[in-house]
Formats: structure tokens, sequence, C-alpha cells
């Protein structure tokens, strides 16, 4: 994997940062960790420039986290409370849990979307209750 990501920003530059930052918050296996540092790394070897890399990486991850957020967004809180009534014994959630984390994200929803954008795999996760939550997009 890791030698995938560094061939396309390798052969790519700009537009690589962009896709491969994209697909790791669509796709959380995508290593995060090796994609900015490569960048930054070939900043310094004056292979790319700062602002064009940090911009990439920016537009990449926002462009990323709308899918989920919309994913949220239309799937509306009702059709998962339906869904965890039905299959949420699996997944050692129920209807009360997800009273109790709609409660916390209503509370805390922005700060906990910024704290979340930063941590890897939990990045691409908070999406969903933000879309859910209608969180105002500009905000998200």
């Amino acid at each position: 994997m890791a030698k995938w990501v560094i061939n396309t920003i390798e052969s790519t530059g700009y537009l690589g940062i962009i896709l491969l930052t994209f697909l790791e918050n669509v796709f959380p296996p995508i290593p995060s960790d090796i994609i900015m540092p490569l960048a930054g790394f070939m900043v310094a070897e004056g292979k790319l420039n700062l602002a064009g890399a940090v911009c990439a990486g920016t537009v990449g991850s926002v462009l990323g986290a709308l899918p989920l957020y919309f994913a949220g967004y239309f799937l509306r809180e009702e059709r998962l409370k339906e869904f965890v009534d039905q299959h949420g014994r699996w997944l050692t959630v129920s209807r009360d849990d997800l009273e109790s984390a709609k409660d916390w994200f209503d509370r805390h929803g922005r700060l906990a979307v910024l704290i979340c954008r930063i941590v890897p795999a939990v990045r691409s996760l908070i999406s969903i209750p933000a879309g859910i939550a209608r969180m105002n997009i500009v905000a998200f």
C-alpha cells in the first residue's frame, strides 16, 4: 500500500495528493500518515510547492468528507434507528445508545468534528453523525 501511495504522488503530484486524501477519507484503510509526510518530503526536495501541497491535501480531505456527510444527511435519524432496532444486537448497539450518542453530538458537535477530523480513521466516521444531525455544511 505504501509503495502505491508513493508512486501515485510521485507520478501525479498535487492531483495525486487530492486523490489519495479523498480516498483516505472515504476508505479509512488507506494510510493517511504516509500521504502528507511524503508530500512534505517532496516539498523539501523542491519537487512540490508548500502552498500547493497544503491546498491539495485540504481539497482532497474536504471532498472526501462530503460523501459520508451526505450519506448521513440522506440516511436520516429515523432510518438509522430502524436499522439499529433490526440489527443492533449484532453490532452491540441499541436505540438507547443511539439516543445517547445523538444527545452528546448535539451538545459537542462542532468540537467533536474538529477533534475527530484530526484522528485517522475516526475522521471519516464523524462525517456520518454530522450529516444525520444536519450540521451546517460550512461549519462542518
